[in-house]
């Protein structure tokens, strides 16, 4: 396991990889590395999976350039190497390319103006995507919808951590605009488990996640009941936190037809079960 430790902890990785007896971590940076030591590496595995990427709203909000150009330079660096290797490659990427939706592996891509510059991470995705489709490696795209679990961190923009966080300090939690955004979470054991078995098919892509729906402000409240703290919620106009080059989106929940009809998908945790396991 590769990670530069940017957005997670030695200690949480540490523990993960004990449970799933992943025996040796490396920190570096995927930019950086060495293509040799990097080779080196990866022909000791069967199989490679691509995680890598710089993710988080207020991330892609603060620094969209760094976002764009690191997304981008990943993409630049490991596809040569990928192919060097010609092992079967796992790429995660993003449900931010669907847009507005619908939410289907075969819908086009709806990827909203340059103006906005949060379709930058959307931008980059999609064209690794592409890149690895033009390659002759085999290969796996999946697409992620709010992968969430014990130890992440809210630092991002991830809402459900950030909300168990505030609620375990007895802090308000704050809620974009009215708090009526749609949204499905899945626990990290369940991604975890289907990435692993789409991780069998080539040349497949398919949507991960959870498409149990809730709102915002019900998922704060409900947060806020699981924990028996004193929070309250808090509704915060966008204009207050985000720039004018932001933008949101109002639903987004996955179609897992497919998923389901490929390796018999069924979600464990439901979200009071990821809620309490956060806490």
């Amino acid at each position: 396991m590769i990670d530069n430790l940017k957005t997670s902890t030695r200690e949480g990785i540490e523990q993960f990889a004990q449970h799933k007896n992943l025996y040796r971590f490396i920190e570096a940076d995927l930019t950086q590395i060495d293509d040799e030591e990097f080779l080196r590496i990866a022909r000791k595995c069967d199989k490679i999976f691509h995680l890598a990427g710089s993710v988080g709203v207020e991330h892609i909000d603060k620094n969209p350039s760094e976002t764009l150009f690191n997304n981008l330079a990943l993409a630049n660096k490991l596809n040569p190497l990928f192919q060097k290797l010609n092992k079967h490659v796992t790429f995660a990427s993003t449900s931010e390319i669907y847009g507005e939706g619908p939410f289907n592996e075969e819908n086009n891509a709806s990827i909203g103006p340059s103006s906005k510059l949060r379709w930058g991470y959307a931008s980059a995705k999609l064209t690794t995507e592409f890149m690895i489709r033009a390659s002759n490696y085999p290969y796996t795209i999946v697409r992620f919808f709010n992968v969430v679990g014990p130890g992440q961190l809210g630092d991002y923009g991830m809402v459900l951590p950030r909300f168990v966080h505030a609620a375990k300090n007895n802090k308000d939690l704050i809620v974009h605009g009215q708090g009526l955004q749609v949204r499905s979470f899945c626990h990290v054991n369940d991604a975890v488990d289907a990435l692993i078995k789409v991780s069998d098919t080539t040349g497949e892509l398919f949507n991960i996640g959870n498409d149990e729906p809730t709102s915002i402000y019900y998922l704060a409240k409900r947060v806020i009941e699981l924990s028996g703290s004193s929070s309250n919620v808090v509704c915060v106009p966008y204009e207050e936190i985000f720039s004018k080059n932001h933008g949101d989106i109002f639903r987004r929940v996955p179609d897992l037809s497919k998923l389901r009809a490929a390796i018999g998908y069924d979600p464990k945790y439901k979200l009071d079960d990821i809620i309490k396991d956060m806490l």
